[in-house]
């Protein structure tokens, strides 16, 4: 190599007087293998190093100089601790290994017959704990190639009966390369083992909890996903055992009792990971007048192969998914510190595979929610007024999804995303909502000039502009397509006015936050929209912070009404429903409040009322306020019709509207 952005190899003498170069496997592709390393560990350059006295030289390098004096980078010490087994971390000053001050890490290969270095650089930040377990584990993959790579020059200095282990290690140690996906690699080596070994049905059996499924299958005739227990059949004998069972003749053993009587010659081996046992092999109904006999150790080896891939498939997989939630968690985290609450639980709802996220304060107010379905939302809801906070967290987080059901292994991360969720009882989500960055809102209006106007709105505040339609239609049209997060709504179009937009919107989805917008603002024209379904109403003369607020309070399921509306409708005449109760005149008095407003002689609430009015407030339904309180849905509904009598409120926000206004909740 004569400078950085080439990838070469070079010839490595092992400590015991051997060439590296002519064991290490030519399939192996070690300039590949480093490359993907140094991604994996966010890199610049990678190198695998051998120790040849008191000096470091590079064996194989990707995007690192074979000139770069190792001894410079890397004191006797962190050598030494390195070879010990530690895997270290340490800055390299300027001009050590380039003109930059840089950041180095080194983690020991453990080879057959000696030892080397894997070390990777970086410039600007400093290798974690995280990626230095990780150089661990890569160091191990490396180590099994090699290990693998001598397995094959050894097979091939060996009789020609072992030609036919070769090329199925090569064709599998090919297809690990190309494919990272088990099935499709498990289908792949049956094939081969078939075909080269001369078996009239090979099939290849996972263990997966306390069932044998088949996860590769040729000339067998039994389907793939087909299960049994692990202590049924020879199968689940040799997978319990974990010795090998091969088969000559009709099976009359007791211990098989129930399998296939006309298998024939077969050989039933377990696949191994250390000393676990994580598969079978089964190879049946040899096609050759020698049968399995001479091919035994062959198959023993194969099957060796067979479990290596496997676990280095996992090991990788493994790998590869700690990263991806570490990134996530980060990313949930950063979001919750800014008080970005909706971007938090949407961030963990798609990176940890759940369809609804909620999370409460300790005392039940809700924080946040990202639902994508009715289902899954109503069913985090529950989860979430159910479960305790952790110690120290202060939240509680409901999660939910369809299509399979939550296995124990996840319960980890779930608490770890808990935890980076719990950010947000701390910087004062419930007190002080923060701008909706990102809430995808579609506007309704006819106005030419007002549509160019409320688009300037909305991108200077943050908020995506989902679309802009001039009629009731059109939005209709494209909230089916793709449902936006909010909609500002005028009541003024030319195909539907006032309380029938609404209507139609809701037709399309009965959820969908809908906040009305309009120069008119009479209590008839807001009663009737907000009974149409609307969110809440703000009036085009209103500043725009109210707008934007209204939109925000829509999102978190709040109703929303400026301070001018929220007079306007609270002016209405007042009288107490019809109910239970005697029919009697309403005295009135005087509210000083509101100079000339008549209102009801106000009834003292009960504590229970008055945290009842406060759920109303947050927007709650009567299923979500049953949660919260413990009580029965019922019980909850006769509350509120009892709640709003006693304010001679006329519905639900009608009586949140005099609350605020006597200053009974804030």
């Amino acid at each position: 190599m004569t400078g950085r952005g080439q990838t070469t190899c070079h010839p490595y003498d092992s400590p015991n007087g051997g060439a590296w170069e002519d064991t290490v496997n030519p399939t192996a592709r070690w300039p590949e293998r480093l490359a993907h390393i140094a991604a994996l560990l966010r890199a610049e350059g990678a190198a695998v190093l051998a120790t040849s006295g008191d000096d470091l030289r590079t064996v194989f390098a990707h995007e690192v100089s074979a000139d770069t004096k190792w001894r410079v980078i890397f004191d006797a010490d962190a050598v030494v601790r390195a070879l010990n087994g530690a895997q270290v971390g340490t800055p390299v000053a300027a001009g050590r290994w380039d003109e930059q001050a840089a950041f180095a890490l080194l983690t020991r290969i453990d080879l057959p017959d000696g030892e080397a270095l894997l070390c990777a650089l970086r410039h600007g930040i400093p290798f974690d704990a995280i990626e230095l377990s990780t150089a661990g584990s890569a160091a191990e993959l490396l180590a099994m190639s090699v290990g693998d790579g001598r397995a094959i020059a050894d097979a091939k200095h060996e009789s020609a009966q072992n030609n036919d282990r070769v090329a199925l290690l090569e064709r599998l140690l090919t297809g690990l390369e190309e494919t990272r996906d088990a099935s499709a690699l498990l289908a792949r080596a049956a094939e081969d083992i078939a075909s080269r070994i001369g078996a009239g049905g090979t099939s290849i059996m996972l263990v997966e909890g306390n069932r044998l499924r088949i996860r590769a299958s040729v000339g067998i005739g039994v389907p793939l996903g087909h299960e049994q227990r692990v202590d049924e059949g020879i199968a689940g004998w040799v997978a319990s055992r974990g010795e090998r069972v091969v088969l000559l003749g009709p099976v009359d053993d007791d211990r098989f009792r129930g399998s296939d009587p006309q298998a024939g010659e077969a050989v039933i081996m377990p696949l191994r990971a250390g000393a676990e046992v994580i598969g079978v092999l089964n190879v049946k109904r040899p096609t050759g007048a020698d049968g399995f006999g001479q091919k035994l150790e062959v198959l023993d080896a194969v099957a060796g192969d067979v479990s290596r891939a496997l676990v280095a498939i996992r090991r990788i997989d493994r790998l590869e998914r700690d990263w991806r939630s570490e990134a996530a968690l980060e990313d949930v985290m950063r979001h919750a510190a800014a008080n970005d609450a909706e971007a938090a639980a949407r961030t963990a709802a798609s990176s940890f595979g759940h369809h609804a996220v909620v999370v409460r304060a300790d005392d039940g107010t809700l924080l946040a929610l990202h639902a994508e379905d009715k289902e899954c939302r109503e069913a985090a809801l529950e989860a979430s007024a159910k479960v305790e906070a952790p110690p120290g967290s202060g939240v509680r987080v409901g999660v939910a999804r369809h299509g399979r059901p939550y296995e124990p292994g996840e319960e980890q991360l779930a608490g770890r995303a808990a935890d980076a969720l719990g950010l947000l009882a701390h910087a004062g989500v419930a007190s002080a909502p923060t701008r909706h960055t990102g809430v995808r809102v579609l506007a309704v209006e006819d106005h030419p000039v007002m549509r160019l106007g409320v688009r300037a709105l909305l991108e200077r505040e943050g908020l995506v502009v989902a679309g802009i339609t001039s009629t009731c239609a059109e939005a209709v049209d494209l909230i089916a397509e793709d449902e936006p997060d909010v909609v500002l709504l005028d009541l003024g179009l030319p195909d539907a006015s006032g309380p029938e937009a609404v209507s139609r919107i809701r037709q399309v989805s009965s959820s969908l936050p809908i906040i009305a917008f309009s120069v008119e603002r009479t209590p008839e024209v807001i009663r009737a929209v907000l009974r149409a379904g609307a969110n809440g109403f703000v009036s085009k003369d209103a500043p725009s912070s109210q707008v934007i607020a209204a939109l925000e309070a829509a999102v978190q399921g709040l109703t929303a009404l400026g301070p001018a509306e929220a007079r306007a409708l609270s002016r209405i005449a007042e009288t107490v429903p019809v109910g239970d109760a005697a029919d009697e005149a309403v005295e009135v008095e005087a509210d000083d409040s509101e100079p000339g407003a008549a209102v009801p002689v106000r009834e003292p609430l009960t504590p229970r009322e008055l945290e009842l009015l406060r759920y109303l407030a947050e927007g709650y339904t009567n299923k979500e306020i049953a949660r919260a309180m413990v009580l029965a849905e019922d019980t909850v509904k006769k509350g509120v019709q009892t709640l709003i009598a006693k304010l001679g409120a006329t519905d639900r926000t009608h009586a949140v509207v005099l609350a605020l206004r006597r200053h009974l909740i804030e």
